[in-house]
């Protein structure tokens, strides 16, 4: 503790030191243990539960006793980037990536499980961009498809969306997963490969029509003549709008 402080600021940080680190720090000398024990659970119990709201899965699969260490690791180490209290899964989410440090026992898949229930949790509360005005139906190869304004793709190594208590000692298998926002604001997944995230990358960076979409792609990965990807990349359009990653097909592309 900073010495050169003022006396109400060495106060304040003393008493936050004790609240996240009981152990290593000792109790304020004018606070009884009494009052203290109140602080500290009630704070410790507050990131607690938020956590395992933000990480159902993985909290059940660790079991009670394993989760506690791990957030009680977490509340006392982790120096938070955010105050906000709807951020700290994402500062869990570096936690886990950067400062935990797992025991025997502990999944492998532990980073990875916890990353794709927090992109759950990032699609349904991220606010919606803006987007252009469109029609629901519409050619999205010679239109302009509009994408969902809160959609992510991720290549795993662990299969996430099928991990679950029940099936927990599952084996690594790559999988390409997109999450995203539907048009009723549910929070909608497919199973994918890397193509499809190659595609989904180029759509959000280039602006054009789906055609335009697919062979600049294929143009990037030296298959120009290749007419089976070309018609693979158009199908994936069209299921893409069908399953709601995709909107709709912008109305200036359209010609009205």
């Amino acid at each position: 503790m900073d010495n050169e402080l003022p006396d109400f600021q060495r106060i304040q940080q003393g008493f936050a030191q004790h609240i996240k680190n009981p152990n290593e720090s000792p109790i304020p000398s004018d606070v009884d243990d009494r009052h203290m024990t109140i602080y500290r659970d009630l704070f410790f119990k507050n990131v607690i539960g938020f956590l395992s709201g933000a990480f159902p899965v993985l909290a059940e699969i660790l079991g009670d006793i394993r989760w506690q260490e791990i957030g009680r690791d977490f509340f006392s180490r982790h120096h938070n980037k955010s105050p906000y209290f709807l951020e700290i899964s994402q500062e869990f989410l570096a936690f886990l990536e950067k400062g935990f440090n797992p025991e025997d026992g502990d999944p492998a898949y532990i980073y990875e499980l916890a990353h794709y229930e927090w992109l759950e949790l990032f699609v349904d509360v991220e606010p919606e961009k803006v987007v252009p005005p469109f029609h629901r139906e519409g050619d999205v190869v010679a239109g302009v498809p509009v994408l969902s304004p809160v959609v992510e793709g991720f290549l795993y190594q662990y299969p996430v969306h099928e991990i679950s208590v029940n099936n927990a000692l599952c084996e690594p298998r790559p999988t390409a997963l997109i999450v995203y926002r539907r048009r009723d604001d549910s929070v909608g997944f497919v199973a994918t490969n890397s193509f499809t995230l190659q595609l989904l990358a180029q759509m959000k960076e280039k602006q054009g029509s789906g055609e335009e979409v697919v062979s600049s792609l294929l143009k990037l990965m030296g298959m120009t003549d290749n007419l089976a990807a070309y018609e693979g990349g158009v199908d994936t359009l069209k299921q893409w709008l069908g399953l709601g990653i995709i909107w709709g097909v912008k109305t200036e592309s359209l010609g009205n």
